[in-house]
């Protein structure tokens, strides 16, 4: 069982006790190479923070202890503070990996979307992402300071991979990019938020079902994106007004390879 950690075991991981007594090759005081201590530290680092985002995601920030994280990653514990330097230290790099995974995840389901995405690869990276799920789930749920920075990551990531799914034909281009991009983050992590409402009413929660049992909901949101629900002669006056409220786009706002007055004349 996971206990939260304690002051005093926080203060008692001194890093500059754990740089000195730290032995990557457990021989004592023999140096190893320069090549081999650095490979070395990388994977320790790496499996900290593995560690650390699955157990983040199972029990929340404060319900993880160091010592746990340093036992599920079969590091001591001083390591852990020689790399991260805190637990603040490690939950910031666990929010730049957990952004560069998702990143990552909807860079390759674009680049693997011509002509169609196979529906098992759908599936493969859902299962795949579970603990990045999980992490941010609890991320929201703590909300503050990190969370924010965290959010703003993944917005303007988005504008990247989503200006690369307008070059290549995937989507349609937009007004506004960045609300759109917002708003698409909102909805998508609002309903990770609800996932046991998503299993009341679905059968299925991202959180706690396979894949393939999440077929109903996936459906929902395809056509959602695919196919129109407002009718547009009856909602393109209010459209309208709607857009002359809005600032004028900036440059960063525009996709790529378009003009504002290139996408304000769309179908």
């Amino acid at each position: 069982m996971v206990t939260p950690s304690t002051d005093s075991e926080r203060d008692g991981l001194d890093p500059r006790t754990a740089a000195a007594s730290h032995n990557v090759t457990g021989t004592g005081n023999t140096s190893p190479p320069a090549q081999d201590t650095e490979a070395a530290e990388t994977s320790g680092a790496d499996r900290i923070l593995d560690a650390a985002i699955e157990l983040f995601g199972e029990h929340g920030f404060s319900g993880t202890s160091l010592k746990a994280i340093a036992q599920r990653a079969g590091v001591s514990a001083p390591l852990v503070i020689h790399h991260f330097g805190s637990k603040a230290g490690l939950r910031k790099a666990c929010d730049e990996r957990v952004a560069e995974l998702f990143y990552q995840f909807k860079s390759e389901s674009i680049a693997r979307s011509r002509p169609a995405l196979p529906r098992n690869y759908v599936m493969e990276a859902i299962q795949a992402s579970g603990p990045i799920i999980h992490y941010l789930l609890q991320a929201f749920l703590a909300g503050g300071d990190e969370i924010d920075a965290l959010m703003d990551r993944l917005v303007e990531d988005s504008l990247e991979y989503t200006a690369e799914a307008e070059r290549i034909g995937l989507i349609h281009p937009s007004a506004n990019p960045r609300n759109r991009a917002v708003v698409m983050l909102l909805q998508s992590f609002g309903a990770l938020m609800l996932h046991k409402q998503m299993k009341r009413l679905l059968g299925a929660s991202p959180l706690e079902d396979s894949p393939e049992d999440l077929a109903p909901y996936m459906s929902a949101v395809l056509e959602l994106y695919t196919r129109p629900v407002l009718n547009a002669e009856v909602y393109g006056e209010l459209a309208r007004q709607l857009r002359e409220t809005q600032p004028e786009p900036t440059a960063d706002d525009t996709p790529v390879g378009h003009t504002p007055s290139d996408i304000d004349h769309q179908p």
